[in-house]
């Protein structure tokens, strides 16, 4: 574990706004790791991160191996997962198609298996990403033939002004240094590119607060930031960047939030962690959230009436100024 200051304004001093324990660790308990983790107000801009955290060589152990592979419990349940699923980046497909008509080349930082890149190329994207996981990297590349590398961001082979879009869905809050990722994805940018930010949780959402300890988008200690809007807005102006359109998390999607922090035995990854040992209990799992998160839409709809959605995505593009003179890269 490291102690860090805050990575928005370098600020060392911050005062304590949340505690809360790894809720796949309760699932599957791994000794001599903390059980409870901290989050922290910056004193100087107010961006939310967790201190004391994991460092980037421990990191690793608190994800999962299947944390960004969906693991089938088959029937019924499953298939409306899939379903559900493929909505969702088709929406996103959508949202990209309205502000890139042309596509072009498209990088998936943190691509998982590659579910969103494939359904991105089957809407005529040229696509690729980069990953971590080397299962999910595997998976990615020889069941959808996908070019995929295996590596860290900070480490992936990447030329410059080589992508049209960059896409970091539900990324940023995982990264050690999220200002550094946003500054590399936008010299990856070709001449008027995008950034996509996608499914970024909202600590100033009415949820978080609702919730408590208990809130999904918490994650810890996977998710080392919770961003609210203020300070996201100050991690993409430091990065040289400008938001240029935004989308509310929909909600066809957000009753999932709802449901699985009010059970969190019903998260997705807890459930991949039952089906191990025991798929039938995973499947009847899978089953009860699908009852459960569609009896929560009447919230979601509410919730979105009032502009109060848990997720927001962001697009973002280069903002010119005099952090750009002399630089070549847009």
């Amino acid at each position: 574990m490291e102690r860090v200051p805050c990575v928005l304004c370098g600020h060392d001093g911050a005062d304590v706004v949340r505690a809360g324990g790894d809720r796949l660790q309760t699932a599957q308990a791994r000794p001599g790791q903390p059980t409870t983790f901290t989050l922290v107000r910056c004193r100087g801009c107010g961006l939310v991160y967790l201190d004391p955290r994991p460092t980037a060589a421990e990191i690793g152990g608190f994800y999962p191996d299947d944390y960004h592979t969906a693991r089938g419990a088959g029937g019924p349940a499953q298939r409306l997962e899939d379903a559900w699923r493929r909505r969702q980046f088709g929406e996103v497909a959508r949202w990209l198609a309205e502000l890139r008509p042309g596509r072009g080349r498209l990088l998936d930082v943190g691509c998982g298996s590659g579910e969103l890149l494939e359904a991105l190329r089957d809407d005529g994207w040229r696509v690729s990403g980069v990953e971590p996981s080397a299962r999910s990297a595997e998976i990615a590349r020889t069941q959808r033939g996908l070019d995929v590398q295996t590596a860290a961001f900070d480490d992936a082979t990447l030329p410059e002004s080589s992508c049209d879009v960059v896409v970091l869905a539900a990324v940023l809050e995982h990264l050690h240094d999220p200002l550094a990722a946003l500054a590399r994805a936008r010299r990856l940018l070709t001449l008027g590119g995008l950034v996509a930010v996608l499914f970024l949780p909202r600590f100033d959402a009415p949820q978080a607060r609702l919730f408590g300890p208990r809130w999904i988008g918490l994650d810890l200690p996977r998710h080392l930031y919770q961003f609210e809007t203020h300070t996201f807005a100050a991690a993409a102006d430091a990065a040289g960047l400008r938001v240029i359109a935004t989308e509310p998390y929909s909600r066809r999607h957000s009753p999932a939030f709802w449901t699985a922090s009010l059970f969190p035995g019903l998260q997705k990854q807890r459930l991949n962690l039952t089906a191990r040992r025991a798929p039938g209990r995973a499947a009847a799992g899978k089953a009860a959230f699908a009852v459960l998160t569609a009896a929560a839409r009447p919230l979601a709809h509410a919730e979105a009436a009032l502009g109060f959605e848990p997720q927001r995505s962001y697009f973002l593009v280069a903002a010119p100024g005099p952090r750009d003179a002399g630089k070549t890269t847009p």
